[in-house]
C-alpha cells in the first residue's frame, strides 16, 4: 500500500509540473514543428507529418487539412497522421521584434489553418495583391502564432518569404476595430503594396469572446 502511494504521490508532483509547464513545452513543440516546416517549404519537399505526441501537445489533432471542396465526414474517418500539406504553404511570415516566424497558408482561413500557423483569408488571396490579408489566433500563454503581435510597434519590420523571394515590409500602422469592420481588407488601386494582419483582442471573461480585433498595417519597403 505504502508503494501504491508513493507512486502516486510522485504521478501527482509530475502531473503538477507538466500543467505549470505547459505553455512552454507546447511552445517548444510548435517551434520544433515550425522549424520542419520552414525547411521543407525552403527546400521543395515533401509533406510534414506530426507524430502522436507532438499532434497531442500543439493541438494539431485533426488528421489532415481540410479545404472547403473537401467533405469533413471523410477526413475525420481518415486514421493517418496529422501533417502538414506543403502545397498549401504561401510563405513564412517574420516579425523579429515580436518573435514570430509562421508558415503562411493559402485561404480560406479555417481553424485547420489556424492550428497549423497563419492564413490568407479568403480563397483568392494571393501575395501579388496589393492588400494581402493574413489572421493568426491568440494563444493564450504560448509565444506562438500571433500571440506577441502586440509586441511589434511602429518602424518594425515584417518579412514575407514566398515563391517569388522575400520581401520587406515596415509597420506603418497599428489599431483595433470591431469585428465588423472588413473595411480594413479593401484593395485600394495604385496604392504600395501592404500587409494587413489580424489578430484577436480584448477577451471578454464574461461573454468568453474577444469583442476586438487588432490590426496590423505594414507596407512594402521600396
Amino acid at each position: 500500500m505504502r508503494y501504491v502511494l508513493r507512486i502516486f504521490g510522485v504521478a501527482l508532483i509530475l502531473s503538477g509540473v507538466v500543467l505549470f509547464f505547459w505553455q512552454d513545452i507546447r511552445e517548444m513543440f510548435t517551434d520544433r514543428v515550425n522549424d520542419r516546416v520552414i525547411e521543407a517549404y525552403h527546400q521543395g519537399g515533401r509533406n510534414v507529418e506530426l507524430n502522436p505526441l507532438e499532434s497531442f501537445i500543439t493541438g494539431i489533432d485533426d488528421t489532415r487539412q481540410v479545404t472547403s471542396a473537401e467533405d469533413a465526414a471523410t477526413a475525420e474517418s481518415d486514421t493517418s497522421l496529422a501533417e502538414f500539406n506543403m502545397e498549401s504553404v504561401a510563405g513564412i511570415l517574420s516579425i523579429e521584434s515580436a518573435g514570430i516566424r509562421e508558415p503562411v497558408f493559402k485561404g480560406p482561413v479555417t481553424e485547420s489553418n489556424l492550428k497549423r500557423g497563419l492564413s490568407f483569408v479568403d480563397a483568392g488571396d494571393h501575395v501579388d495583391m496589393q492588400n494581402i490579408p493574413i489572421a493568426g489566433h491568440r494563444v493564450e500563454g504560448a509565444g506562438i502564432r500571433f500571440n506577441h503581435l502586440d509586441r511589434a510597434s511602429m518602424g518594425d519590420l515584417v518579412t514575407f518569404d514566398t515563391a517569388e523571394g522575400i520581401r520587406t515590409y515596415e509597420i506603418t500602422d497599428i489599431f483595433e476595430v470591431d469585428p465588423s469592420q472588413v473595411e480594413v481588407l479593401d484593395q485600394k488601386e495604385g496604392a504600395p503594396q501592404q500587409l494587413t494582419l489580424i489578430t484577436c483582442e480584448d477577451y471578454n471573461p464574461e461573454t468568453l469572446l474577444f469583442e476586438k480585433r487588432l490590426i496590423v498595417k505594414a507596407t512594402i519597403a521600396e
